[in-house]
């Protein structure tokens, strides 16, 4: 409880602006921004960023929705830093968001009642996700963090979610999550394909047919990953003992599924 209202007290001071940081100051590439610059503690005003925010209306947004790093407004280039609170609330047609690395903080209600949303990644340099930022989703699967250290979750951050979705976070970091304040009592997965602690015995994985041509079954326990050639992640999945996926979507080409600590390559026509 002290150090929940110690970093209370942090993220406020750290949350505190130059200016308001409600309603949307430009509109560009599809996405509404509010520029921010932050308080120093002692005064003055720090980094000047970008928030990710909507037009003021549920829905804003639908479809496969990408937000950059950085975007150029009348000539000066800012970070996107943070998912404003509701920004993406009861976007009922989003089907995807993919967020830069610069994502530091998940607001409140950010994407609640987003019906069709089925995974999110959040980058590694996440410091906060706030209250029911994830509420009524109901497809989502899975959230899948690339940060090695846990970071700051209000209470609530994954309330009437944690019963259905698969929180994974990076090979052998599970420990680390789990022994903090903010993350017990959440179930985790890792990307070794292992669920809890001291369950770190290698994955085993089969994939057939060997070429492939429109469907591969993939036999494994745990998060499985398609690589292709450059390296670039192309399917992320759960896989309980067996699945079968369609590969009508990819190109013909060489890929790489990793299973645990395994690795199968397999050809696609």
């Amino acid at each position: 409880m002290k150090r929940t209202f110690i970093f209370s007290i942090l993220t406020l001071a750290f949350m505190m602006v130059c200016q308001s940081a409600f309603a949307y100051d430009y509109y560009v590439n599809g996405i509404y921004y509010r520029k921010v610059t932050q308080q120093l503690p002692g005064g003055g005003c720090g980094e000047t960023y970008l928030i990710v925010v909507n037009d003021d209306e549920q829905n804003t947004y639908s479809g496969d929705v990408v937000i950059p790093e950085t975007e150029t407004i009348n000539g000066e280039t800012y970070r996107v830093r943070y998912i404003g609170s509701e920004a993406f609330f009861g976007c009922i047609n989003l089907t995807s968001v993919t967020l830069p690395s610069t994502i530091v903080n998940i607001g409140y209600h950010s994407f609640a009642d987003c019906h069709l949303l089925e995974y999110i990644e959040l980058p590694a340099g996440m410091q906060q996700i706030n209250s029911n930022a994830f509420s009524f989703c109901y497809e989502l699967d899975y959230i899948f963090i690339h940060s090695t250290e846990p970071f700051f979750l209000w209470d609530d951050a994954f309330a009437d979610i944690n019963d259905h979705v698969h929180i994974v976070v990076p090979c052998n970091c599970i420990e680390a999550f789990e022994a903090s304040e903010e993350w017990q009592g959440i179930q985790l997965y890792d990307d070794c394909g292992n669920v809890g602690i001291g369950e770190n015995e290698n994955a085993t994985v089969s994939i057939y047919p060997n070429p492939a041509i429109e469907t591969l079954t993939i036999e494994a326990e745990g998060l499985v990953t398609i690589v292709d050639e450059m390296g670039r992640v192309v399917r992320t999945l759960f896989v309980d003992n067996k699945q079968t996926i369609d590969l009508q979507d990819l190109p013909g080409g060489l890929y790489f599924v990793k299973a645990g600590t395994e690795v199968k390559k397999v050809l696609v026509k």
